[in-house]
């Protein structure tokens, strides 16, 4: 029984790890991708101010690398690292490596240029040396401890019956109960949920998540939230867990509820008319 259970550790701990390796490949990949798009700024204008301005090398090279650290910076920090740290903590932390690059780059990049190197060449090599190092010191320093933090947001779709999908839409609602399963343990707060009504699902309310309680069963989820109407009762109205069952089973809470706050960003309701 002991060497089943250590095999079975050594599998989860090899899956784990087989994860990460995918997963650090992909980043990889994403910093190449979006190195590759900020080096096209970059040689994009560099020849166009050195050789068709025809300005000096170390000018076109300062602002060419400019426009390509911002544009680098951004995209990486949004979608490469999914960092939510301080944008200007970590933008400090990546001016501090330019600080230092930029220098080293543009002298030495000036020499080689001086003693006959072609200017494009020069640039090549400098991006080369700046994507090995930007990834090593923004991978190993600037998010090592906030990568995944900020996971990309998504627009998921859920049904709503009448009755609170109406107090949704009338702002009454601001919290929606359901089981902790598969789909619900992927979301995110800044997730974007879309609420169809049913037997009208052409009216749609659209709401940005703002807040995720897990809660072990609905008993503590009703403990928690003290104003029930945030839940969807009305003022005075009784509010008990048990009221969930009919949607839920015990059996189906066995995971756990969870509570999704929420705040209402869009409507797409069909207008009643009035009859005469």
């Amino acid at each position: 029984m002991k060497k089943e259970n250590v095999k079975k550790s050594l599998e989860k701990e090899n899956e784990k790890k087989k994860k990460l390796d995918k997963a650090e490949i992909l980043r990889i990949l994403k910093f190449v991708g979006f190195s590759i798009s900020a080096g096209v700024i970059q040689i994009a204008s560099f020849e166009i101010l050195y050789h068709a301005i025809n300005w000096f090398w170390w000018p076109s090279y300062l602002i060419s690398i400019i426009l390509s650290v911002i544009w680098n910076f951004t995209f990486n920090r949004k979608f490469t690292f999914q960092s939510a740290n301080n944008v200007y903590i970590a933008m400090a932390w990546t001016l501090l490596y330019y600080v230092a690059f930029i220098p080293i780059s543009v002298f030495g990049g000036n020499e080689l240029e001086n003693i006959g190197w072609h200017g494009t060449l020069v640039t090549a090599l400098m991006m080369l040396l700046n994507f090995v190092t930007e990834f090593a010191w923004q991978r190993y320093f600037v998010f090592r401890k906030s990568i995944n933090t900020k996971p990309l947001s998504k627009t998921v779709n859920m049904k709503l019956q009448s009755a609170p999908f109406e107090k949704i839409a009338s702002g009454k609602k601001k919290v929606e109960t359901r089981l902790f399963d598969e789909k619900r343990k992927k979301l995110n707060v800044g997730d974007k949920i879309i609420f169809s009504e049913q037997g009208k699902e052409e009216n749609k309310l659209r709401v940005k998540i703002t807040k995720l309680n897990k809660f072990s069963s609905f008993n503590d989820l009703y403990e928690f939230y003290e104003d029930k109407t945030l839940l969807g009762y009305e003022i005075g109205q009784t509010a008990k867990p048990e009221d969930m069952e009919k949607y839920y089973t015990k059996q189906e809470q066995k995971d756990g509820v969870l509570a999704i706050e929420f705040e209402l960003i869009g409507k797409n309701k069909e207008k009643k008319t009035s009859k005469n």
